[in-house]
Formats: structure tokens, sequence, C-alpha cells
């Protein structure tokens, strides 16, 4: 049973939106010098390393049985694909851009369980809150931009694709309950970068050369949003709720915008402020009478 949330619950709630936020920061300065699919790939590689060894060091084992099949949808829709998308954009769209287009993502989430799942019956705050965020989207963009196949527009797509994809990953690790977390968040992450290599392979590494900075992003983003990201997730899951964990869909794209700003140097997109108030709206109405919540134990973006 879930407890009321303390100052304490709250703080840590608020370090792991700084901490997913900065990865939008650590990604675009990472693919700005090394091929995405190798960011990518090197970031799954040390928290799945990390993990491992933590669930080890709990004296666990991989899982073995049916369990993998949902394990692999985790790991390819909720990291491998989500993280690709992102690395590719990065290298043209703004970090805080990027956060703004992922604040999308529980709104996939949502509308996937009104339409795949039996928890969930429809919901008109649901699906009102996915349209007025897609009006944000089109205040973003402008309606002109829409319909653009422009290198720039794809890219921007790609992001959300990503969201799309922790949305589906979302409605995946429902059947991950009651596994102990270490295993399957270790088992994930090692499917994950199994599946990066391919891309991996066909990917340009010709020159990995880069400044020392770039290395201590890449590596950053493997160690804190996504190995800690992960660890902390659970640690407030169990000591609160799904519910409140939820919140930080609202943290999370503020914090990505405030980095990119005083770190990047980047200016606010047209628009972004607008654009991002009006997509959490549609966040704060879809959340309305919400029965059940559907919360990815890996939201390292």
């Amino acid at each position: 049973m879930s407890k009321t949330p303390t100052l304490p619950d709250y703080l840590l709630l608020l370090l792991l939106g700084a901490i997913l936020g900065s990865n939008f920061m650590m990604t675009k300065i990472s693919v700005q010098t090394l091929p995405p699919m190798f960011v990518v790939s090197f970031r799954l590689a040390v928290a799945a390393v990390i993990l491992y060894v933590l669930m080890k060091a709990a004296g666990l084992s991989l899982p073995k049985g049916k369990i993998w099949w949902p394990l692999i949808g985790a790991g390819v829709f909720g990291l491998t694909l989500p993280f690709t998308l992102l690395a590719w954009a990065q290298q043209r769209v703004d970090a805080g851009l990027a956060a703004i287009l992922m604040a999308i993502m529980p709104l996939f989430t949502l509308l996937l369980a009104q339409i795949f799942t039996k928890d969930e019956k429809p919901n008109r705050y649901a699906f009102g809150g996915f349209a007025i965020a897609l009006v944000g989207i089109v205040v973003l963009f402008g309606a002109d931009k829409l319909a653009s196949l422009a290198d720039q527009s794809i890219r921007q797509y790609a992001v959300i694709g990503a969201a799309l994809c922790y949305g589906l990953n979302a409605i995946i690790t429902k059947q991950l309950t009651g596994m102990d977390w270490q295993q399957s968040s270790a088992a994930f992450l090692i499917i994950a970068f199994v599946f990066s290599l391919p891309l991996l392979l066909l990917s340009d590494l010709s020159s990995l050369v880069a400044p020392a900075h770039v290395w201590a992003a890449t590596i950053y983003t493997g160690i804190v949003p996504t190995a800690i990201g992960s660890i902390i997730i659970i640690m407030i899951v169990r000591k609160t709720s799904a519910s409140f964990l939820s919140q930080i869909n609202f943290l999370v794209p503020v914090f990505g915008v405030a980095f990119a700003i005083i770190f990047l140097d980047e200016a606010l997109p047209n628009n972004g402020a607008v654009a991002l108030l009006v997509i959490l709206a549609g966040v704060a109405l879809a959340r309305r009478r919400l029965k059940r919540e559907f919360i990815s134990i890996n939201k390292g973006v």
C-alpha cells in the first residue's frame, strides 16, 4: 500500500525530473561529434553493466521462460527505438524543442490504453487531452510546416515517434508486474543493447575521436538518466505510487527546456512556451478521473 508522499518524496521526484530532463542536453552534446548509433549502444552498454552488477550483487539471475517476450518488447520499444530516434533527431533538433515534443508521451500512453487494454474504458478526458496536445503541436510547428517532408520536419516527427514508442512500452511493461525490478531492468537493458548492434554495425564508425566533454556527456547518459534514473523511478513507486510518479511528466520537459537555454544557449522555439503549456494542459486533462495509469519503469529520454 502506498503512503502519503512526504517532502523527501517530492524532492526525489524533483531530482528525477532534473535527471531525465538533462538527457536531452547531454544527448545533443554527444551526437554533434559521435555517430548517433554509437551513442545509443554505448549508453545502453554502460547502463546494462551497472544494472546487471546490481542484480548479481542481490543474488539474482536473469529471468527464464516466456517472460522474455514482454522483456524483448520493453527493451525494443522502451529503449532501443526511442533512444535511436532521439539521437538521430537531435543531430538537427534543439534539445529544448525535443523536450517539448516529448511532453506528449503520456498522452500516447493513455490513448493506447484506451484502445488496446480492457482496464480502461473509452474516456473523454483522455481523447480530449490528446486533441488539446495536438493543438500544441500545431502551435509549435505552424500549420504550414506540419505537412513538410524537409529534413528538419522529419527529425521532429522522429521525436514524436520516440514518444509513441514510450507509450507502447508502458502498455507492454504491464505484463512485467511482480517481477523483481533488478531482474527486469537488467534484462531489457541487455536486450536493448543487443538489438542496437545491427544498426550500430550499419553506421559509419570511421571516426570516434571526440573531445573529453563529449565523452563525458555520453558516459553521463548511460550512468545517470538510464541507470540511476531507472533506480530512482522504482524507489519512488515503491515508496509512494505510480500515480505520484506520473507527475514527472510535467517536470521533465520543463527541466529539458531550462537546461537547453541555460547550458547550450539555445533560444526558446517560436511559440515554444505557449505550445508547452498547451501540451501540458492536455496531459492534465487526460489524467482526470483515470482509474489506472500506466507508467514505464524506463523513462530515460
